[in-house]
């Protein structure tokens, strides 16, 4: 199985049953910093980053040009219109901003999301199709078995079939990291 192949799995078992997507985790963050490193000249700082420095947080919707960020800042609210395929990413990730991408979760209590088709850049993510299996879970995740890597300014596409119209929670599963000035604005993102 290689890059983007996806395994649904409940989250709560994720550490338990399922360590070996914690290895995808942390090695999707060691290329993520790698990358960064070698791209902006800046050092990992982690949560807080100093001079010279680039820092981590979540991924937050303005990453990838979805508009402000309004409650957490790591579940993602998404109303879907209609059933059948549809599209609710359809833009490029923002300038100085790299992400690490393990996976998606859907904590809503009813799963509208069956499927999913995803793209970044060039790489093109087999369709997913979970519609039987994710009714049977509490917090379905679909985690990937390698992370992939969005650099920054990357066109981003996702689509998902949905069984119900109405909202959803969905919670990309992964990790941010970002040049200063993103994390630190006067008005926060």
């Amino acid at each position: 199985m290689g890059a983007g192949t996806g395994v649904l799995v409940e989250y709560s078992k994720i550490k338990k049953e399922f360590p070996e997507f914690l290895d995808v985790w942390n090695d999707t963050r060691t290329e993520l910093v790698a990358q960064c490193t070698d791209a902006w000249g800046l050092a990992d700082g982690g949560m807080i980053p100093g001079p010279k420095q680039f820092g981590e947080t979540t991924i937050r919707k303005p990453f990838l040009n979805l508009g402000t960020t309004s409650g957490s800042t790591e579940t993602w609210n998404i109303n879907f219109s209609n059933y059948g395929w549809q599209t609710w990413i359809d833009n490029p990730t923002i300038e100085d901003v790299y992400i690490g991408l393990v996976g998606w979760m859907f904590p809503s209590a009813t799963k509208r999301v069956a499927g999913m088709y995803c793209e970044f850049g060039q790489t093109k993510l087999p369709v997913e199709n979970f519609e039987a299996e994710i009714q049977m879970m509490a917090e379905p995740a679909l985690m990937y078995e390698q992370g992939i890597i969005i650099p920054e300014e990357t066109a981003v596409k996702v689509d998902s079939l949905i069984t119900v119209a109405g909202k959803n929670i969905i919670k990309p599963l992964g990790m941010a990291m970002c040049k200063t000035g993103v994390l630190i604005k006067k008005k926060p993102i």
